[in-house]
């Protein structure tokens, strides 16, 4: 029941992380659109970040339920039924939205609007349709409702005369009929979750600062089991992030609410609380305090290859916020590190919330960006780089002393052997070379092809299902493959691989399809 639980969770993650990356990138337009629609642009840049935004902010951010309702359903779908999964994605969100809306009319239901429009009535305005206000909890439950069932019906076979209507067209009969049942009792349901929901919001939003901390501290605690998705992703774009009535809107989250300021800097008298959860040095001072604290406590004759090793690595936090590479460089090697950093890191969120720093950022690029987007009397952008320099003196500090005071084997502080480009499979392996040497040496670690029954990828990570986890070489997996870590959860494997990981888990299908061949 736990590995079931546990591949689960780790397909969820991978799902639900491809959506919200596109989200990452729109933040960046959107924050540099902020900027030329500033007081004093001149009208023509007003203008044209006016345009964009617009279209942005109405296109991306304000149909997240549905992208959210594809993107989960066809992530979620086997390979053979994603196309069909992604049409079903968007049917199924339609067929929801209209067999709501038809229910609460029949009923007399329907909300009337207010001063404020529907804001705090429960119901909410969805591509034309009056619907019971779920929020971005709609597509998520709907994605994952259609690739379940596609993938667990997706082989319905009919009669030769109806085969025209077997596997996935079966499985779309099924949802018609379930969806509109779902739709109904969402009526009924969902304003009980929504007063819960409410009710957690209340208790975290009034906890303060230090709601940021356990905020933070969790955040990377969850890491290592690949869950902290389930932790921040709620945060930034359902009601449990914040709710705020921007400009006639409701936004719901701590990202949208941000995004909606963005869009209205000239009119924003003060910024949303919920931002705190956005103002992150996690991914720009820290690792650097980090990255010092091993080069430091390392052998002088290894301190050049220490280097060689820690400086991609906080680039590719500085530039795109990845911090996993480096993390596991002394995740499993002491937990103890492992929880200093995690308190430090919610800490760095307690003191940057406690002194008002209120604009977006978790990578160097949109934290110069957004530095620009409100006036420092709002932002507080003029505390930034005394932040930066604390967060990262008090993470070098409490890595030196901890792994000088425990004597922790960190990076470098033992002899360093150099990896060569022919490492790779054990001598005992009698398959003919048919790819690179790391791709042999993970399909060798994992015990060969036979034993690989599923492999995914999230953002930084391989995520391998395996058939027997006694024939998996942890040595060769530790020792002969160029990774930042190797999570070990029996028959559930993870390798952090960092930035390129989609083409090293394309790579190793296509050795595994050529290998079957």
């Amino acid at each position: 029941m736990k590995e079931k639980l546990m591949k689960s969770a780790g397909i969820f993650s991978k799902a639900i992380i491809q959506p919200v990356m596109f989200m990452a990138v729109t933040g960046i337009v959107l924050s540099i659109c902020a900027i030329l629609k500033l007081d004093f642009m001149p009208d023509f840049t007003k203008n044209v970040g006016n345009f964009i935004f617009n279209i942005l902010s109405g296109g991306m951010i304000g149909q997240l339920s549905v992208i959210f309702s594809v993107g989960i359903a066809t992530a979620l779908a086997k390979p053979k039924y994603k196309t069909d999964a992604a049409i079903l994605g968007i049917v199924i969100f339609l067929i929801f939205l209209y067999a709501n809306n038809a229910w609460l009319t029949l009923t007399n239901r329907l909300a009337e609007a207010g001063e404020f429009g529907l804001y705090g009535t429960g119901q909410g305005m969805v591509f034309g349709l009056q619907v019971v206000d779920m929020g971005v909890f709609l597509g998520i439950m709907l994605g994952c409702f259609v690739g379940v069932m596609v993938n667990k019906f997706g082989e319905i076979k009919l009669h030769k005369y109806l085969s025209p209507y077997e596997g996935t067209k079966s499985v779309y009969i099924l949802l018609i009929f379930l969806t509109i049942i779902l739709a109904i009792c969402t009526t009924y349901i969902w304003p009980i979750i929504n007063a819960g929901v409410e009710a957690v919001v209340a208790t975290t939003t009034t906890a303060g600062a230090i709601g940021f901390f356990f905020y933070g501290f969790l955040n990377r605690m969850l890491l290592p089991l690949g869950l902290h998705h389930f932790l921040w992703m709620p945060l930034f774009y359902t009601p449990l992030g914040g709710t705020a009535e921007i400009a006639g809107q409701v936004q719901n989250g701590a990202f949208n609410i941000w995004l909606a300021e963005l869009g209205n800097a000239s009119s924003i008298s003060s910024m949303h609380p919920s931002i705190g959860y956005l103002s992150n040095f996690g991914s720009i001072s820290l690792p650097i305090g980090i990255a010092f604290a091993l080069w430091k406590t390392a052998r002088p004759e290894n301190r050049k290859k220490v280097a060689s090793i820690l400086i991609p690595t906080v680039v590719t936090a500085f530039m795109a916020g990845v911090t996993e590479p480096l993390e596991f460089l002394f995740l499993f090697l002491s937990p103890v590190l492992w929880v200093a950093h995690a308190v430090v890191y919610g800490l760095s969120l307690l003191l940057t919330n406690l002194i008002g720093i209120s604009i977006q950022f978790d990578t160097g690029i949109n934290m110069i960006i957004n530095s620009f987007a409100f006036p420092v009397s709002l932002g507080k952008q003029y505390w930034i780089p005394l932040v930066f320099v604390v967060t990262a003196l008090m993470e070098y500090a409490v890595f030196r002393y901890l792994i000088l005071r425990l004597n922790i084997p960190t990076l470098g502080r033992e002899d360093m052997t150099e990896r060569t480009s022919d490492e790779g499979v054990s001598n005992t392996t009698t398959e003919q070379p048919l790819a690179s040497p790391q791709v042999e040496a993970i399909v060798a670690g994992l015990g060969g092809k036979e034993n690989i029954i599923t492999i995914i990828n999230c953002y930084t990570r391989l995520r391998i299902d395996i058939a027997d986890e006694s024939k998996v070489d942890m040595d060769i997996l530790k020792h002969k493959v160029q990774s930042s870590g190797i999570v070990d959860k029996g028959k559930h494997i993870q390798i952090v691989i960092g930035l390129g990981v989609e083409k090293v888990r394309e790579d190793i299908e296509a050795y595994l399809k050529t290998e079957k061949a």
